[in-house]
């Protein structure tokens, strides 16, 4: 499940693509329904990004079946599964087409984490959201979510990952960054600077990501 939570959140998604099948066999033991849920989010999400990057039928089938799962789960009252359900339904109506969907989605998925208290949850949805408005082109709500993102993603103590969004958006982030906005990521820069760490460096990035442990 780590292995799998590194390559995600750092986007391998071709080790992810290799680690799903032990999360499969993961979901069919007798393990605690939150580790079960938090397999469901990834083993989706990476089927989501799987599907977009290589348009195979097979990883589209898998995202629509483990979305029903989950939904079948919230039906029968798994409530902490509520924000899961809705991440997956976001990124279906990006497959769809679906902007105005698929932001209303993200914003109850960001809603919905908040409310349970799973701040990493919040952040994955704001990173999600903020990078699908970047690719369509939309530079203020990307730098919203994905401002946000690093946010909770350094409150939350993934410090090598809010650094991962800092290396990769630093141009979007620079273009539109505003002081009353932006405070948590000028801090994130600023005591980079003061270690002379540049977050442009790969080999930085992968040491980093190897120490990277999710709490939740």
């Amino acid at each position: 499940l780590y292995r799998l939570l590194a390559a995600f959140y750092f986007e391998e998604f071709d080790l992810a693509a290799m680690l799903v099948q032990d999360i499969q066999d993961m979901s069919k033991s007798n393990r605690a329904p939150n580790t079960i849920w938090r397999c469901a989010l990834l083993e989706g999400l990476t089927a989501f990004t799987l599907f977009q990057r290589k348009k195979s039928r097979k990883w589209k089938a898998h995202a629509t079946k483990i979305t029903s799962k989950v939904r079948e789960w919230v039906k029968k009252g798994a409530v902490n599964c509520n924000h899961i359900l809705l991440m997956l339904e976001a990124e279906t109506a990006v497959l769809n087409g679906d902007k105005e969907l698929a932001k209303q989605k993200y914003d109850a998925a960001i809603t919905a984490s908040a409310r349970v208290g799973f701040i990493h949850d919040r952040a994955l949805a704001n990173e999600r959201a903020g990078k699908y408005m970047f690719h369509l082109g939309d530079k203020y709500l990307a730098f919203h979510y994905l401002n946000v993102a690093i946010q909770l993603y350094s409150r939350w103590g993934a410090n090598a990952k809010a650094e991962h969004l800092l290396s990769k958006y630093k141009i979007l982030l620079d273009e539109h960054h505003t002081p009353a906005m932006n405070k948590t990521v000028d801090r994130r820069w600023t005591w980079l600077a003061s270690k002379g760490k540049s977050v442009n460096s790969d080999m930085e990035l992968r040491s980093r990501r190897r120490s990277f442990t999710m709490r939740s």
